[in-house]
């Protein structure tokens, strides 16, 4: 962010943030539903996905917070900065979910 003013670097932040939280609704969604799959094929056993279930079903909400927060702070002229923030994180997350698919789809 070329800005470093606290307002740039509060958006850019939102930014950011939002990004997880949009990729966290659908990777917590497909995670217990691909562990849920490899139970009932390969481990065949009583476990409890609490911690997944929880997360899974709250993510939608959390990005619709994270996304009521950005268009209610962010000011429109930071919208670049949003961009910024959101590709900066599929950058830096783009090496370790690539290997996971590879894992998943057994490369």
């Amino acid at each position: 962010c070329a800005c470093v003013l606290p307002p740039c670097q509060a958006s850019y932040a939102l930014g950011y943030n939002l990004a997880i939280e949009y990729l966290a609704d659908y990777e917590k969604t497909w995670m217990l539903d691909s562990f849920r799959d490899l139970n009932a094929r390969v481990l065949k056993k009583d476990i409890d996905w609490i911690f997944l279930e929880v997360h899974a079903e709250g993510e939608a909400e959390h990005a619709a917070i994270g996304h009521n927060a950005v268009l209610n702070i962010v000011p429109t002229e930071h919208a670049p900065i949003l961009r910024k923030a959101m590709a900066d994180h599929d950058r830096d997350f783009a090496v370790f979910y690539n290997r996971m698919a590879e894992l998943m789809e057994g490369h």
